[in-house]
């Protein structure tokens, strides 16, 4: 039999945790962490997401308000990990967390990304994160080489504080294009056509692209031209392409 290799863009959507206080655990992961709430079942479980995605995190009562958790040594979840866009955002995070005197146990330089280790507070782990660009991890005899140095927190913070996304550069940008089949550009603009049957064809895309735009609450500039719809990503608040315009452009290519 056939070795089986999964798809090369497979990611993890979502975890779900079994918790002791639904409203406790919101005011880490929304207060705290900044999640949103996209949807409540009653008051036994409640979704949260970054960016309007449906959920990134649920939690819920279903063993029984107040339950304790699991004992020491057990198996179950070591922690769940939230990839931050850039260092920046990280900065960002972490200074919240310092804001708000919030302990942390513990930060790590793996040589491919830098992380910050907590607990929510049901105990659960939690990791924050982001992640270098992919030109930049060490690799030995083929393997990618990951390590645990210390985190420089103090080099990290000093990204903190500034407003707005991080613009990306030419090599970041490069490097996003290659998983944005049709998408083309440079640091200051992303852009991409789309060809349909027909005129009410091509106005029902960029009314489902108005839909996205609005979850993200960023907006692409878009002309039509008949059975033509050219569309222009950029953060014009940051100068140029970020985060927020890789992540749109992603929304868009699934439903065209």
């Amino acid at each position: 039999m056939a070795e089986y290799t999964i798809p090369a863009g497979t990611d993890i959507g979502h975890v779900h945790l079994t918790v002791s206080d639904l409203a406790r655990s919101e005011a880490f992961y929304c207060g705290i962490l900044g999640f949103r709430v996209m949807q409540r079942w009653g008051d036994e479980a409640v979704f949260m997401s970054a960016g309007g995605y449906h959920h990134h995190i649920a939690v819920n009562t279903w063993a029984g308000k107040g339950a304790p958790p699991p004992p020491e040594g057990a198996t179950g979840l070591y922690h769940l990990a939230i990839r931050y866009p850039t260092r920046r955002d990280l900065a960002n995070a972490l200074l919240r967390l310092m804001e708000v005197r919030y302990p942390i146990d513990g930060a790590s330089d793996h040589l491919v990304s830098e992380a910050i280790y907590l607990r929510d507070p049901d105990g659960n782990g939690v990791e924050i994160y982001r992640d270098r660009d992919r030109s930049e991890w060490p690799r030995e005899n083929g393997e990618v080489r990951m390590g645990g140095k210390r985190l420089d927190l103090d080099g990290l913070l000093a990204q903190a504080g500034a407003d707005g996304p991080a613009p990306l550069n030419a090599a970041e940008c490069d490097a996003a294009l290659k998983g944005l089949p049709g998408w083309e550009g440079d640091p200051t603009q992303l852009r991409c056509t789309f060809r349909f049957a027909s005129f009410p064809a091509a106005l029902a895309f960029v009314d489902k692209v108005g839909g996205l735009a609005e979850d993200l609450q960023h907006h692409p500039d878009i002309d039509i031209r008949y059975r033509t719809v050219h569309l222009a990503l950029s953060s014009h608040d940051a100068g140029g392409v970020t985060q927020r315009d890789l992540e749109l452009a992603k929304r868009i290519s699934a439903i065209a």
